[in-house]
């Protein structure tokens, strides 16, 4: 009986570093803005990829990949266009089942960043099954 307490309190402890230390990254996938420009359709895909790099596309075409990292809700990120050592500050909010998401410009002196994705509504891709 002792062995059968210590392994369950073994396992509960053990359960219990893990679940707490896990720090998943929400931010990692695809998420597309869609909107209109000029008439026609405007797609905006950012990649988020788990090792700290991201691409951006505008209508299946890459026009920016840079570096990021989160910080619980607040997202640091940096690219070539708007200087590499330079990092633009976001909070970002996620919706419904964070399966969408906006991003708040906390700080960023990146026009063209800025305007791309402040207060723009963004949802995730997901793959359908094949």
């Amino acid at each position: 009986m002792k062995k059968f307490y210590l392994f369950s309190t073994l396992a509960v402890i053990l359960f219990s570093a893990v679940a707490f230390t896990s720090d998943t990254n929400l931010l990692v996938g695809k998420w597309e803005y869609s909107s209109t420009y000029q008439g026609g359709p405007f797609k905006l895909l950012a990649i988020f990829r788990a090792n700290g790099t991201f691409d951006g596309f505008i209508n299946k075409k890459e026009f920016v990949s840079g570096t990021y990292h989160m910080n619980h809700d607040t997202l640091y990120m940096s690219d070539p266009t708007c200087n590499a050592k330079y990092e633009g500050v976001y909070k970002v909010e996620f919706f419904g089942q964070r399966d969408s998401l906006k991003f708040h410009v906390v700080q960023d002196t990146c026009a063209g960043r800025r305007e791309g994705t402040n207060d723009k509504l963004f949802r995730k891709v997901i793959n359908a099954a094949k």
